[in-house]
């Protein structure tokens, strides 16, 4: 390796150094290496030719290395505090005291000076250099990527909410996931990063892949006081790893040293220290319903409240000094919410829960001998919430009514065991192989409602009730429209095997990554008789739905004349299906010059997805190259000013949940009727009347989905190839000095291929009939309601025909209506950083960013579809659906300033802040198709299609969502009196209150019918609330 010579400090005396400065780029660490999911670090540097370097700590790590011919050694770690000593003669002359490097990134101690020297060293004549972070290099010249790495020390000192989400907000180019997409499978929120959407991330926890293997939505976490470091990386990361195309969040876990700790933390988060939430109100000024008219209350918020309360303990140590060591360590969270619904809810309800969410850690290192290395982890999550008792709430007087019914219980808990076996076979070759293995249980109940019977269903859109008839607002006891599988569950077993190579300059990576996911019992059936009431209001004149399947106009019954209509909705899936990955790759990190880091990666991913049968609809076992290619300039060899950059291919599966609809039999339909009257006990509509249609038994199946089961082959289209975003960053770092450090870094993301469902029947039959296929055994009704494809691309779509066969069209964008697919990112960040110099650290980040296209990627935030929708969602159905769909996409934010730190004001006491203020989301308008207005084109309602009152509305068109501003503070005191062992704080999240709309309900409806929920506050920022802790360590 060659070696470069730089300046730091070190006793106040100029010592040389290397100019691979692997270093720590400041006191927090918000830089690193490329490998983002790594559990180990380096420690490097120069010394004597000849003498030996020792290594001691961790959880009981000891090794000793010899020092190569050209004065340099390197050796990789386990996480963790090290003490390094120069050994000559067996002798320690020189030490290095609390050298930590962090994941995936390095950390130097060089040995130099009088000390350094071969000849007559005395070890008694050198004193312990103890490494301080502040005085080593605040740019990490070998990192070619941007990524932002936060410890356990520095989450005790910021106001950061307790999650992972929360924690990689702190990284530049990340945006908070849309309200309507919910949150990840144990409650955290989700995230965006650099323009992709909050399924294509991937979680790690101490190296294992913990992603959500349903549908890719957030992963399983760490406890929180369990974290040793975070690490969340937005661009570049290497040939290692993949199956991301957003960003990655990975964790390392606390692990047992040479000496017993054990503490604790209580955790206060009382309802009276939190602000009321601000109600939401009707917006749409073309609203003439009564009740429903702008600035009309919607949903009265004042009265609802939440209380949390955490308790965590933890306890760790040698079990055999040297040897074995364990960590063990618990967490309980518990949260009582109350919740006001809206008055469109039987008039008004009031709903009380409790979610309780365990968490359990367990780590245990064996060294087994000084090259061999066991390390086995176990890890457990609950999100148990209990079933809510829901009450009846006067709108009127504001008073809470009689016990009404219950909600549905529900208990997910994932289970993870994780082992890693690490052997340094020789000094230059590694070999790390690790298996993990994730259970997953998702149990639901519906707890038995006094005067509930089974023949009560439960209602939908109550607020589209005729008022005629007493409605709005008139529900059932049944307040549950599906109910998952009871018996539902899920397995990941991931297989790794790593070899690391170092050869001169070159340092040689190379090894597999393979995944198992399999979805068991997965799906939903209807509650009560089978099927839910739900209503609707429409154009009466115009035909309910047209298309394939057409639906007479309301007012060809008795009870349409003003468009009022009711339908029995039936939506069932139910499946086991698996999904199966395999990735190979090699890495070499080549240092070319003294000055000059190229790091050259390939990698190349494999793709099965399998149908309830166990066969294959989805094979991508063809070569997916995926090139991974950085670089590192140290423009003056001496680390104070670096050029960087990357470029990479980035390919990402199908999770297995897409198999319930595309691949599966599910039942998906909605039989329409007029009615002239609602039961007022069970919403139930009263002397209904069928509306004339051509769909078979009158039920008309959205996309097809009548039950059938499908035929594997003609799920997708033969040539479908699977979804991968290019990525190019380019930056700069410079020091300014000892206290300074800024940087701008450039990044473009292109997303070039995606997989979404196309189901424009009449378009699919032409093209067969046109090319060749027998109009006698092949009929409209024959095909698929959804077919898998690359939109925007040439498709070749299979179908089966009456005769036994299959016929073929090869089907081109221009004959589907579609534009090419267009997914574009562009963001310039800069930031000014001060690194911790003892008394206090800040950092700045503004970064200006567009996220522009056609489509979003495999969600649709606007409309809410995520989940077990993704790569199913309605973007691609109809080419009418993505007319003026181009513009700014959902998760957009154009500005945004991060500002965070910690002051220590004095030896007890301390203060943090985070500040985060962000432009506005572009707003949405989506109606009726086309400039006519046409109900329900292809059975799709009339708040699905970029056209408003006729006119077209691209994303953005009616303006932003308001900008967002929120401060969060942080006071601390550890008492000298109780040795710094104990410590209170408060936390005080968002200060200023300030609770404005993030996303609204977006349809609009039809000009004579419309929507009054258009512009309805769908999600917003939490009120303020304050969070008192005390905390003892030992």
């Amino acid at each position: 390796m060659n070696i470069k010579k730089v300046t730091r400090m070190s006793g106040g005396k100029h010592v040389q150094r290397t100019a691979l400065a692997l270093a720590i780029a400041t006191g927090f660490g918000l830089s690193g290496q490329v490998l983002a999911q790594a559990t180990t670090g380096t420690i490097f540097g120069t010394a004597t030719a000849g003498a030996e370097v020792q290594v001691t700590g961790g959880a009981g790590f000891s090794r000793t290395v010899p020092v190569g011919a050209s004065g340099h050694y390197s050796l990789t770690v386990p996480v963790g505090t090290y003490t390094v000593n120069l050994l000559q003669g067996g002798q320690v002359v020189q030490t290095h005291e609390h050298v930590s490097p962090q994941a995936g990134s390095a950390l130097e101690a060089d040995f130099t000076g009088a000390g350094a020297s071969a000849e007559g060293v005395n070890a008694k004549n050198f004193a312990a250099v103890t490494v301080q972070a502040n005085a080593l290099p605040a740019i990490d010249v070998t990192s070619t990527t941007q990524n932002t790495t936060i410890t356990s020390e520095q989450l005790a000192r910021l106001p950061v909410a307790r999650s992972a989400g929360s924690i990689a907000l702190l990284a530049p180019g990340t945006t908070p996931g849309a309200a309507r997409l919910g949150s990840g499978p144990m409650g955290d929120p989700l995230v965006s990063f650099s323009g992709s959407t909050v399924v294509e991330n991937a979680y790690y926890i101490n190296g294992f892949n913990t992603t959500d293997p349903l549908s890719d939505t957030g992963g399983i976490t760490l406890p929180y006081g369990s974290i040793d470091q975070q690490q969340t990386l937005t661009s570049g990361y290497g040939a290692k790893y993949g199956r991301s195309a957003g960003g990655v969040i990975s964790q390392v876990g606390k692990s047992g040293t040479n000496q017993w700790h054990f503490g604790g933390q209580v955790l206060w988060q009382p309802a009276f220290a939190q602000a009321n939430y601000v109600n939401y109100h009707y917006a749409n000024p073309r609203s003439t319903t009564p009740g429903q008219e702008p600035g009309d209350l919607y949903r009265y918020r004042q009265a609802s409240s939440t209380w949390n309360t955490v308790y965590d303990a933890y306890v760790g140590g040698p079990l055999i000094k040297d040897k074995l060591y364990v960590f063990l360590s618990a967490e309980a969270n518990k949260t009582s919410n109350s919740n006001v619904q809206p008055i469109t809810s039987g008039g008004g309800q009031e709903d009380f829960s409790t979610t309780k969410a365990p968490k359990y850690y367990a780590k245990l290192d064996w060294n087994i001998n000084a090259n061999n290395i066991l390390s086995l982890t176990g890890i457990q999550n609950s999100y148990q919430t209990s079933a809510p008792e829901i009450y009846g709430f006067d709108y009127g007087t504001k008073k809470l009514g009689a016990l009404q019914s219950y909600g549905q219980y529900s208990k997910d808990t994932a289970k993870i065991w994780i082992a890693k076996y690490t052997s340094y076979i020789t000094d230059n070759l590694t070999m790390s192989a690790m298996v993990g293995k994730m259970h997953n249980s998702y149990y639901v109940e519906q707890p038995p409602i006094a005067g509930l019977t089974p023949d009560v269903a439960n209602v939908l859109g109550s607020g589209n009730e005729n008022p005629l008839y007493g409605g709005p607002g008139i529900t059932s006891l049944n307040t549950s429209t599906n109910i998952s599988n009871p018996r539902h569950k899920s397995s990941v077993t991931n297989y790794r095997l790593d070899l690391d190579w170092r050869l001169g300059d070159h340092d040689l990576q190379f090894g597999i990554d393979n995944d198992n996911d399999v979805d068991i019992n997965d799906g939903k059936a209807m509650t009560g008789p089978g099927f839910a009431w739900d209503y609707g209001k429409v154009d009466p004149g115009k035909p309910v739905t047209s298309g394939v399947y057409n639906v007479a106009p309301p007012n060809t019954q008795p009870g349409g004349e003003q468009g009022y209509i009711v339908s029995k909705y039936v939506f069932v899936t139910s499946a086991t299906v698996k999904v199966a990955q395999r990735a190979q790759y090699i890495q070499d990190n080549w240092q070319v010059t003294p000055n000059l880091l190229l790091n050259l990666g390939l990698r190349n991913d494999q793709f099965t997805n399998y149908n309830p049968a166990g066969v294959a609809y989805l094979r991508e076992t063809s070569p997916q190259w995926a090139p991974r290619l950085g670089f590192s300039w140290d423009v003056l060899g001496d680390s104070s000013l670096k050029v960087f950059g990357n470029v990479g291919r980035y390919y990402i599966a199908m999770p297995s949940s897409v198999a319930l609809r595309a691949a599966g039999a599910p039942l998906y339909t909605n039989q329409y009727y007029t009615y002239q009257g609602i039961d007022p006990e069970t919403g139930a509509p009263l002397n209904i009347h069928p509306l004339a249609t051509n769909a078979p038994g009158g039920a008309v199946p959205s996309n097809n989905s009548d039950g059938t089961p499908i035929d594997p082959k003609t799920v997708a289209a033969t040539n479908l190839k699977p979804e991968y975003q290019d990525q190019f960053v380019l930056g700069m770092q410079q020091q300014i000095n000892s206290s300074w450090v800024y940087g701008v870094t450039g990044i473009v993301n292109r997303m070039g291929r995606a997989i979404d469902d196309w189901g424009d029947q009449q378009v699919i039959y032409n093209q067969l009939i046109a090319q060749g296929a027998n109009p006698a055994t092949l009929k409209v009704s024959d095909l698929n309601g959804g077919y898998l494809i690359n939109p925007g691309a040439t498709n070749v779509i299979r179908v089966a025909n009456e005769a036994g066969g299959y016929d073929e069209a090869t089907i081109t964008r221009e004959q589907m209506g579609f534009q090419k697919l267009k997914r574009k990112y562009y963001a310039l960040d800069m930031y000014l950083e001060h690194p911790f110099d003892g008394k206090w650290y800040g950092k700045v980040d503004y970064t200006f960013s567009r996220s522009y296209g056609n489509t979003e990627g495999p969600v649709q935030s606007s409309i809410g579809q995520g989940g077990s929708s993704q790569s199913s969602t309605e973007q691609w159905d109809f080419s009418q659906l993505m007319e003026y769909a181009g513009g700014v996409q959902a998760n957009d934010q154009k500005h945004q300033l991060r500002a965070y730190g910690y002051y220590q004001l004095a030896p007890e006491w301390s203060v943090g802040a985070q500040l985060r203020i962000a432009s506005g989301y572009p707003k949405f308008c989506l109606g009726a198709y086309g400039v006519d207005e046409i109900s329900k084109f292809n059975n799709y309602g009339n708040t699905d299609y970029h056209y408003c009152g006729g006119k077209p509305m691209p994303p953005a068109a009616n303006g932003r969502t308001p900008w967002t501003h929120q401060l969060d503070l942080q006071v601390a005191y550890r008492p000298l009196w109780a040795g710094k062992k104990l410590g209170f704080q408060v936390q005080v999240f968002n200060v200023f209150n300030e609770q404005n709309a993030t996303q609204y309900d977006y349809g609009y409806g039809l000009t004579s019918a419309p929507e009054s929920t258009y512009m309805l506050t769908a999600g917003s920022e939490l009120p303020r609330y304050v969070q008192f802790g005390v905390t003892y360590d030992w």
